[in-house]
């Protein structure tokens, strides 16, 4: 191989190493302008996802507050429950020594 040829070679070889080293950096570019996108999106979700975090913490601590209110509310209801009928069951042995105490003197009459 002759030198002109050669160079003819050489010269080639580096047009195609610098068109593959322009697309590598058009392709670099992309990617960096890629990145930036997905990084500004990230950044809007990771607003929105801290959002959602405190309305559901505020949801969350509403809802355990109605909670406890409705246990204490059945925990009283629950009280008077109890000692309504305890004075029913009261009432009833009175009643029944009173129908009792009735029926006797009305045998003895």
């Amino acid at each position: 191989m002759d030198n002109e040829k050669f160079q003819e070679l050489v010269l080639q070889q580096f047009q195609t190493i610098a068109g593959e080293l322009k697309a590598l950096t058009e392709g670099q570019r992309s990617l960096e302008n890629g990145q930036k996108h997905l990084t500004d999106r990230l950044t809007r979700v990771e607003t929105v996802v801290t959002r959602i975090e405190n309305d559901h913490g505020t949801k969350l601590g509403a809802l355990l507050d109605g909670y406890h209110h409705n246990a204490e509310v059945l925990s009283d209801h629950t009280e008077r429950l109890d000692r309504i009928e305890s004075k029913i069951t009261t009432h009833d042995i009175q009643i029944s020594i009173l129908d009792k105490t009735k029926s006797n003197k009305r045998k003895a009459k």
